[in-house]
């Protein structure tokens, strides 16, 4: 009984291991995208809260705000 259990454990985590694993890198404009920081907040807009964020090369989808201490 004792083994059974511990396999079931060792199963448990090895599929919570590949859940859990991340790819290295990134791909295509995710490359690009900023993230938040300790100086700074990046806001994600979904697309209906969007106007008057578009400058003359593309569509933003985000705002980058800096952090006052």
């Amino acid at each position: 009984m004792n083994k059974a259990l511990c396999g079931a454990l060792l199963a448990v985590c090895a599929l919570l291991d590949g859940c859990a694993s991340s790819r290295a890198g990134c791909f295509a404009e995710a490359c690009e995208r900023p993230d938040s920081n300790d100086r700074e907040l990046v806001i994600w807009w979904p697309a209906d809260m969007r106007q008057g964020l578009e400058s003359r090369e593309r569509t933003l989808d985000f705002t980058v705000v800096p952090l006052r201490d």
